[in-house]
């Protein structure tokens, strides 16, 4: 898992070869304000959403993991808290699906929490299952986030 600031994505582009393109559609897409909505960028090996919502209190949010993507969860605009843990440390319950590239896991209270704000980003990787859209201080507030799914 990786918490940074927009600031520094250079120095992530060797992680994975479409890092770089990822990150310049999250830069545009913030320059831009664009709307709500999937943008594919290279087929099923790199598209982005840009999602709108409240966030949520802490026992409507569900950990996550996807076997297939690795997510890059970038903050336009308010803030959340995104929880972590390996996947060793966590509980299926319920079943992957594979044309989600989604699975849910029973609530983990050792898992690592860190607040994302405007500008700022987490990346998982399909080891880290996470808790994203969670509010800050149990109480929702509107969000904008892109997320970035990139093929593994």
């Amino acid at each position: 898992m990786i918490l940074d600031n927009i600031q520094n994505c250079a120095l992530y582009r060797g992680v994975h070869p479409k890092f770089e393109e990822a990150f310049a559609f999250c830069k545009k897409a913030m320059a831009e304000n664009l709307p709500v909505g999937r943008y594919e960028l290279d087929g099923t090996a790199l598209y982005a959403m840009v999602q709108e919502y409240n966030t949520k209190l802490t026992a409507n949010a569900k950990f996550e993991g996807h076997r297939n993507y690795i997510d890059i969860q970038f903050m336009v605009s308010g803030a959340e808290i995104m929880k972590w843990a390996d996947i060793s440390k966590m509980t299926e319950n319920v079943p992957y699906n594979p044309d989600k590239d989604c699975q849910f896991y029973a609530p983990n209270e050792d898992a690592a929490a860190g607040t994302v704000g405007a500008g700022e980003y987490a990346i998982f990787f399909p080891h880290d299952i996470h808790m994203p859209c969670v509010s800050l201080n149990e109480t929702p507030a509107p969000a904008k986030k892109i997320v970035v799914k990139v093929r593994v």
